[in-house]
């Protein structure tokens, strides 16, 4: 007579290996993205230094242009006036307006950097915490398919003792009934 469920201790087999598999893909995955998560998190790079460079780079030629372009232009003024000293308090002001400008320009940079690396800090922490949820979780799930599995055979186990209820159920409940009859007439019991 067969005991159990072939089907089920299949499923039950095949959930173990699966939660293998994904317990192995997901140690591959962990290995590999999890330190370059870890690095963003505790050094993420921002901008980076090329592209700072470029920024500030950009933002001193357009304070410098500007500069230069009132220049020649008071230049320009003082010939066509014949006033030499005519442009000198508009240079002195356009000259302190363009340092305060690549002053601004430069702050505005940094600022956004530091933005962009707390933005790149926090998405990798939010991923490391979404990749180790996800390697757990599978792993779990698969993990619980198997209890599921061995209640299901152990159910069809409990089931194929039917024969045996049937046949000792009717001796045992004559028994049981039985039981306090006896125990009266020997003075056992209530």
């Amino acid at each position: 007579m067969a005991r159990g469920s072939d089907q089920a201790n299949a499923q039950a087999n095949t959930s173990v290996g699966q939660n293998s598999k994904l317990f192995g893909s997901g140690q591959a995955l962990y290995s590999s993205l999890a330190p370059q998560l870890e690095a963003q998190a505790a050094n993420p790079q921002g901008f980076g230094a090329p592209g700072l460079a470029r920024l500030r780079t950009a933002n001193e030629q357009s304070a410098g242009g500007s500069n230069a372009g009132a220049v020649g232009q008071g230049a320009l003024e003082e010939a066509r006036t014949r006033n030499a000293g005519g442009a000198g308090m508009a240079l002195s002001k356009a000259a302190r307006s363009a340092g305060a400008n690549l002053s601004n320009a430069n702050l505005e940079t940094n600022l956004a950097n530091e933005q962009l690396k707390e933005q790149q800090r926090s998405r990798a922490q939010g991923e490391l915490g979404s990749l180790y949820g996800t390697n757990v979780s599978g792993a779990n799930t698969a993990a619980g398919e198997v209890a599921h599995n061995v209640q299901a055979n152990a159910d069809q186990e409990n089931a194929s003792w039917g024969w045996a209820k049937n046949i000792l159920q009717p001796v045992l409940a004559a028994a049981g009934g039985a039981a306090p009859t006896i125990g009266k007439a020997f003075g056992v019991g209530g």
